[in-house]
């Protein structure tokens, strides 16, 4: 039994190694995007969090929060053995924003490894007596849900449960309908959260929204989020890798020894060299494979950024034949406008459209870029010298259309040149650097366009025949849900 338990002791410690490492390796390759930028497919996004509605107040520390979760657990003894043993544990699945300066994006939480805050943990005394009951706990977690939600979480059939009291002085269950503070023996409960506004890292896969336009992150796709740094969630990663690879070393080294010594009687040492030297030879192989791999992946999320940048050229140069028409129409008078025009009619052809680009198209792109950037500067401050032209609800369409198609220009490019540094970076360092020459990227140049140029003109709102602009904003959000109804024979005090 001992060498089947030191067996499967260093499978689960090996499994845990490798998972580890993969999640750290898939968090140092991933460039982080701007929420404007994300796409579908994965992608990491730091920003904050933004309730749906309005903020939860968890039960026990009053926290404005977007998420929380709560644990009751028993001290329970069994002769020289104690232990605190899980009563009932619950976590609300609202749905919450991640948002940044460029817009927000939604999260739903259900599912998701979540790496919240802990606020309490506290053992049910004198001191410490909230008056809430399970049941309404239960209930408590239902509220800031969407409809969506609501309904996967009423599926649960313990929410729907009619509270129930202890029956009798040798039942050992906890009832439901009275506080937690009055159950018999020895409890504590536990509250995580994650606070409203609070700093968060996100690394997911994005999908298209079901109840609404625009993407979404869902728990059901490999989901974390952490209030922790980009940095902190690799090391901790890191951390775990090297302790569980550890580990595994040496329960391989108990079970291969506890296995020569039950069929030989006696140590056979040379099977533990052996059998620890194929598993750090296994690692290394896997390392090799996985480093080629990784320059593979981030080149295609590479290809994925640069074909961002070719269709938001692309829709930016379409945009300014209409600019030109309407500049042109209220200003045929002014010389200067007529210059503009000609400048704007005079800007390069976008790229030609390339998975990945070469030096050339590269070169192409930032000239493009520049070129239409100086031109639409130019037009603009013409048009803020004319008030009829200014205030003209095409011309602030097109203008917020262009603005638009900057930022998607911008988010594009950061992403872009992220993933070149890391391409660069897994091509310099070993093993990486085994693997360069196999994994062809035409240019390795950074997408530098001229960031003072770059117009953003501050608008106001766009007129309905654009409404895909704010593709970022939520819809009008409905009223939240109603708070937790206190349980049947007594009022008990309301969560709000």
């Amino acid at each position: 039994m001992w060498i089947l338990v030191c067996g499967v002791v260093a499978l689960v410690l090996g499994w845990l190694c490798l998972s580890s490492w993969r999640k750290k390796w898939t968090i140092d390759d991933t460039p982080t995007s701007t929420c404007r930028g994300v796409f579908v497919g994965r992608n990491e996004v730091v920003g904050q969090a933004v309730p749906l509605y309005q903020p939860i107040v968890t039960p026990f520390t009053q926290t404005p929060a977007v998420w929380f979760s709560w644990e009751l657990e028993r001290y329970q003894k069994s002769g020289d053995d104690s232990e605190w043993v899980t009563v009932e544990k619950r976590s609300t699945a609202a749905p919450f924003w991640i948002q940044d300066q460029t817009g927000r994006v939604l999260i739903r939480p259900r599912g998701a490894d979540l790496e919240p805050v802990r606020g309490l943990c506290e053992e049910l005394d004198r001191g410490f007596a909230p008056p809430y009951s399970r049941w309404q706990l239960r209930q408590w977690v239902l509220v800031g849900e969407d409809v969506v939600e609501r309904q996967r979480s009423m599926a649960d059939t313990s929410f729907a449960l009619a509270p129930t009291v202890d029956g009798g002085w040798f039942d050992n269950t906890p009832d439901t309908a009275n506080p937690i503070s009055s159950l018999s023996g020895k409890y504590r409960v536990t509250e995580q959260a994650i606070a409203a506004g609070a700093p968060i890292y996100l690394m997911g896969t994005a999908r298209p929204r079901t109840d609404a336009t625009g993407l979404e992150f869902s728990g059901d796709d490999d989901l974390l989020v952490s209030t922790k740094s980009e940095a902190q969630v690799a090391s901790s990663n890191g951390w775990t890798a090297r302790l569980c690879g550890l580990g595994c070393l040496l329960m391989t080294a108990i079970f291969v020894g506890t296995a020569s010594d039950a069929l030989f009687d006696e140590v056979k040492w040379f099977l533990v060299i052996w059998a620890l030297g194929l598993e750090v030879g296994g690692l290394f192989l896997i390392t090799l494979l996985r480093n080629y791999n990784r320059q593979v992946e981030v080149k295609e999320q590479a290809a994925k950024a640069w074909s961002l940048i070719d269709i938001s050229l692309q829709r930016r140069s379409e945009l300014m034949p209409n600019l030109v028409e309407v500049v042109k129409g209220y200003g045929e008078h002014e010389r200067e406008v007529q210059a503009a025009v000609a400048e704007l009619r005079a800007v390069p052809t976008p790229p030609p459209t390339e998975t990945l680009p070469s030096d050339a198209t590269l070169a192409h792109a930032q000239t493009t870029d520049q070129s239409m950037k100086a031109a639409a500067q130019t037009t603009v401050a013409l048009a803020e010298s004319n008030p009829n032209l200014k205030a003209d609800s095409v011309y602030v369409d097109l203008q917020a259309r262009i603005a638009d198609a900057e930022e998607s220009v911008a988010s594009a490019r950061g992403f872009y040149n992220d993933a070149i540094e890391v391409l660069r970076t897994r091509r310099t360092q070993f093993p990486g650097s085994l693997f360069a020459r196999f994994v062809e990227v035409p240019s390795w140049n950074l997408f530098e366009a001229d960031e003072a140029a770059r117009f953003v003109p501050s608008v106001a709102t766009a007129p309905s025949a654009a409404p895909e602009i704010d593709h970022a904003a939520p819809p009008p959000p409905s009223p939240p849900p109603a708070t937790p109804p206190p349980p049947p024979g007594g009022s008990a005090p309301t969560p709000f």
